[in-house]
């Protein structure tokens, strides 16, 4: 059986449907519909934000924010398909906002991750033929890995749009090549184009994929394969669709390729005037030989190379989009802590094919062969939709290499050569004879049982490994947890309002780029690692200095301001300068940011990798029930080593300063806020670890995660971190601390600080005041300052009157010698910066 009725093939597309709604809806519920309705990872919330503002002035919508990258602002590259797509069905469900509007969101991207079945099938049906987009279709809808990351309940973002619209884009390209001047040509010209123009309006920087068109026209001239004259008339055609789409839109940002900007409007253009031009050439250059002492392909890639130097003089970013996509600039310092650009197929620094099979299961390596054979086909045949889907699976290669981020790309290509690869394989060893009942054929067996044996068992190997590995990813994703969320809630309730929830859903003038925005009201920044800028704007609606976008990050070699040198320095007077350049007044760490995220930091703040290791120093090891710290050449062999220990210098930063010493000793922050410990400590305390003390605890978790490689939880890592200081830095700063898990976020307030001075006969000064949390901890706050030429001065962050719940339940007490004396300060005098005489003498 050869061919089955379209109806039934459409019919058969219930199941890879069904499999996506049970991937991608059934399995993630239950992580998706928990304390609150929850959006995954960071930039679906940044997605919420715009579209909770889009229906609040439908239709217009936010092209640039200044709520985020305070206080400069900045343009937004998140396109406008998405966000209108959303708006409208949230407003045709009557959910315009809050949990309601979450319930509606979380869905879209399952809904992406179903059209794109379609779109795969649509596309391999194009060049392989039905039965080949059949299993395609069935394919990529168990791949695992980012595509069924980023097209699961509550992954709202324009990834899996990105796969959707460039499989529709290049199957109608594709249909273009046949080179028919009729109805169905010019509706293919007309619907490709328009799918060119909403992929743009999906991701601005997918106007690249022009590039691949063009050079599938280029590279068949140079190969010499004749082109019909229709196909250059059809791809003008889709280019100008694809303008007229992309026109409504060109005029909001300054040139760019990230930013909806008259950048993608122009190289649209280009690509129709050099389709133009091709075909001109083309048609025409042997009417000029005689003119021309050159060979076609010869003056051909002259044109080439000297359009694309104007391109790049023109716009300087466009060569470096595509270096960038291409792999070709490798991203450095800071940027390679960003897991989506890191290259794919490292893991651990050494080459790996791990990856492969986590994002890809094994349908990567069922279509590696069948690329390879299909270059030996395009190589026989000259055929031109061969050249063109090869060409995309190529391009993407190279852009997997380069940046692991577009594996959800590349999941469309395993799929439709994994499904041609099968397709073959069942052709090959009569398994399509088998199913349309040919036993014979002209009385001798056609069907060998041994092939039809081997081919069922290629199809076992290549699809329900795949499908496994996707069941278990699928049952949820990263995501903000409840301390993180009740976190933001409290930000948003319990600080200084100023006009925020108004201004929030407003429409913004834009400001100019690198330069302070004008606010119409009093605002202040907060502070915290750019992962959770988006949280704090579109939870807390507060205005956040850094954002996932990699914005206010800032460096020490530059010395520019922002998140990393904030947290990294060892200076509190140089933590006020970014502070003061940025006017932060809250600060927000959590407990990742003092663990694993502190390398990422330190990396960014420094500038290299190499740089941020100087906040580490040996290793933390347990060995026949010793709890110890050394370099390698010091630990005894069998030792269990849970970790690297931070140096000295780590404890100096702000970042453990905030979050290991809770802000003791530091003038002008303290906490206002803290979580709940993570999910995991609190199960602990609830079960037999109970009875146990927190650092044992610890210990035991850390022994049980290392027999299966994994390291320490975040909390077990903070008391194992505290431990490290107790015994060897403890001494050095007074400072006391508890060896316990605590809150898994912290809030700080930066004030002015009430400063105490006066005279007293002593080196140094004390003071220190019991604080008790809103949960109920509490802690020492402690501080100890020389004394010189008989003189001492103290800044306090603390007062006894503040409206929050955290704060001292002791006066101040001061110790000089054997004088001591005790103080209560009021809100007013910290946040005014009083000076207040106190001798003690």
């Amino acid at each position: 059986m050869r061919k089955l009725g379209r109806k039934l093939y459409l019919l058969i597309l219930v199941i890879p449907v069904l499999l996506a709604v049970q991937l991608r809806i059934l399995n993630p519920w239950n992580s998706v519909f928990t304390f609150t309705v929850l959006l995954y990872e960071n930039d679906p919330w940044y997605y919420y934000r715009l579209i909770e503002n889009c229906i609040h002035n439908f239709p217009s919508r936010i092209w640039f924010d200044p709520m985020t990258q305070y206080p400069f602002g900045t343009y937004t590259h998140f396109g406008p398909f998405l966000v209108y797509l959303s708006a409208v069905i949230a407003m045709l469900a009557g959910a315009t906002s809050g949990e309601a509007l979450r319930s509606v969101l979380v869905f879209i991207p399952a809904f992406g991750g179903i059209m794109t079945i379609f779109a795969v099938f649509f596309l391999a049906r194009s060049v392989f033929g039905e039965r080949a987009a059949f299993i395609s279709a069935l394919l990529i809808s168990i791949i695992p890995g980012q595509f069924l990351q980023r097209s699961m309940l509550g992954f709202n973002d324009h990834h899996v749009w990105e796969v959707f619209w460039i499989c529709i884009s290049l199957a109608f390209f594709i249909l273009i090549l046949e080179g028919e001047w009729n109805r169905r040509g010019i509706l293919c010209a007309i619907f490709g184009g328009i799918s060119f123009g909403l992929y743009i309006l999906s991701w601005a920087a997918a106007f690249a994929f022009g590039l691949l068109i063009l050079s599938v026209l280029v590279f068949a001239i140079l190969l010499k394969i004749r082109i019909p004259e229709n196909v250059f008339k059809l791809t003008i055609i889709y280019f100008f669709l694809a303008i007229l789409t992309y026109l409504p839109f060109s005029f909001n940002a300054p040139n760019s390729p990230v930013w909806y900007s008259p950048m993608q409007l122009s190289m649209l253009a280009f690509y129709a005037v050099s389709t133009f031009f091709l075909w001109q050439f083309d048609s025409n250059y042997e009417k000029l030989r005689r003119f021309v002492r050159i060979g076609k392909e010869t003056a051909l890639s002259i044109f080439v190379i000297l359009g694309l130097i104007l391109i790049s003089y023109i716009f300087p970013e466009f060569s470096l989009t595509v270096g960038s996509i291409s792999g070709y600039l490798q991203p450095r310092g800071g940027a390679l802590t960003i897991g989506e650009v890191y290259p794919f197929f490292y893991l651990g620094g050494s080459f790996s094919l791990a990856p492969a099979l986590l994002h890809f299961g094994i349908t990567f390596f069922f279509a590696v062969p069948a690329i390879l054979y299909i270059f030996y086909r395009f190589y026989r045949a000259k055929d031109l939709k061969d050249f063109t889907i090869l060409l995309w699976a190529l391009a993407l290669f190279v852009a997997l290499w380069g940046q692991n981020r577009f594996a959800y790309y590349f999941a469309a290509v395993c799929a439709v050569y994994a499904g041609f690869a099968l397709d073959l394989i069942f052709e090959k060893m009569h398994v399509y004879r088998l199913v349309g009942g040919e036993r014979s054929v002209k009385g001798k067996r056609s069907v060998s049982k041994f092939r039809v044996a081997i081919a069922i068992l290629l199809a076992f190997i290549l699809i329900y490994p795949t499908y496994r590995i996707a069941e278990i990813q699928s049952s949820g994703g990263g995501g903000i947890n409840k301390q993180w969320y009740d976190a933001m809630v409290w930000l948003r309730n319990k600080t200084p309002d100023n006009g925020y929830e108004e201004y929030y859903y407003q429409l913004y003038p834009p400001g100019k780029p690198g330069e302070k925005y004008s606010y119409p009201f009093e605002t202040y920044g907060v502070i915290s690692w750019w992962d959770y800028g988006h949280w704090i704007l579109a939870i807390g609606k507060r205005m956040a200095v850094a954002n996932p976008f990699q914005q206010g990050i800032g460096n020490f070699y530059d010395k520019i301001p922002g998140a990393a040198p904030f947290f990294v320095t060892d200076n509190e007077s140089y933590a006020e300068w970014v502070a003061d350049e940025l006017n932060v007044r809250y600060v927000v760490s959590d407990i990742e940011m003092a663990t694993g995220k502190f390398f990422a930091m330190a990396t960014w703040a420094e500038g290299d990798l190499p740089l941020a290791e100087k906040y580490y120093d040996g290793y933390l090891f347990y060995s026949q029930g010793y709890l110890g710290v050394g370099s390698p050449y010091q630990i005894p062999p069998g030792s269990i080593v849970f970790m690297v220990t931070p140096s000295e210098l780590y404890y100096n930063t702000m970042e453990a300063k905030l979050h290991i010493l809770d802000g003791s000793g530091l003038s002008h922050y303290r906490m206002v806020y803290e979580s709940e410990p993570s999910g995991e400590w609190s199960n602990y305390l609830s079960s037999s670890f109970g009875q146990l003390d927190p650092l044992q605890i610890a210990v035991q978790e850390s022994v049980s995660r290392a027999n299966y490689g994994l390291s320490p939880s975040f909390s077990a890592q903070e008391v194992l971190i505290k431990f490290v200081y107790k015994n060897l830095y403890q001494n050095r700063t007074g400072i006391p601390v508890e060896l316990n898990a605590t809150g898994y976020v912290k809030i700080f307030e930066r004030v002015k600080g009430i400063t105490v001075k006066g005279k007293a006969n002593s080196e140094f000064v004390e003071v220190n005041a019991t604080i008790k949390t809103n949960q109920g901890r509490t802690f020492e706050y402690y501080k100890k300052v020389d004394v010189i030429n008989g003189v001492y001065e103290v800044t306090l962050p603390y007062s006894h009157d503040s409206s929050y719940e955290t704060g001292p339940i002791t006066p101040y007490s001061f110790r000089a010698g054997n004088i001591t004396k005790t103080l209560t300060v009021s809100e007013d005098q910290v946040l005014r910066g009083e000076v207040l005489e106190l001798d003690l003498i």
